[in-house]
């Protein structure tokens, strides 16, 4: 009984130790040189270079983007979203709609799991007036990938 009790634990201290090294994968921050003026939900901002931090290390949710000066431009939330495989590059991907760029997903490198953002209303009223002008109802935005610094 002993013998049970000392593996089960020692397979969940293997467990814990998996996800707080998954964990601290998406807790780096991340430099990346944007080459368009982009949204991350109602913030507009211009062509840049940013670096996005983890508001938390417990959640995950939460996100802070400093510019190059250092300077707060916006936090934004997202949710878990997996890959079928392992990213091998730290990457953001933006939604393109005609000419208007949506952040929409955070990769981090050596991982499978992203955190995605929800969609917001200026990028809802901009996808629905794309799809307007489009003979499919249904037209998906291009994703765009900028990989980090």
């Amino acid at each position: 009984m002993k013998k049970q009790l000392l593996q089960i634990a020692a397979i969940l201290s293997i467990c814990l130790l998996l996800g707080v090294a998954a964990t601290a994968q998406m807790t780096r921050q991340m430099t990346v040189a944007v080459p368009f003026a982009f949204y991350i939900g109602k913030t507009a901002l211009p062509a840049g270079t940013y670096t996005i931090y983890r508001t938390s290390t417990h959640t995950g949710n939460g996100f802070l983007v400093r510019d190059a000066k250092g300077n707060a431009k916006v936090v934004f939330n997202t949710q878990q979203v997996q890959s079928g495989k392992s990213q091998s590059v730290a990457r953001l991907e933006f939604r393109r709609y005609n000419d208007k760029y949506f952040l929409g997903s955070v990769w981090a490198a050596g991982n499978n799991i992203g955190r995605e953002l929800h969609q917001s209303q200026p990028e809802r009223e901009v996808a629905k007036h794309a799809n307007h002008n489009l003979a499919q109802k249904s037209a998906k935005p291009e994703v765009i990938s900028v990989i980090t610094q």
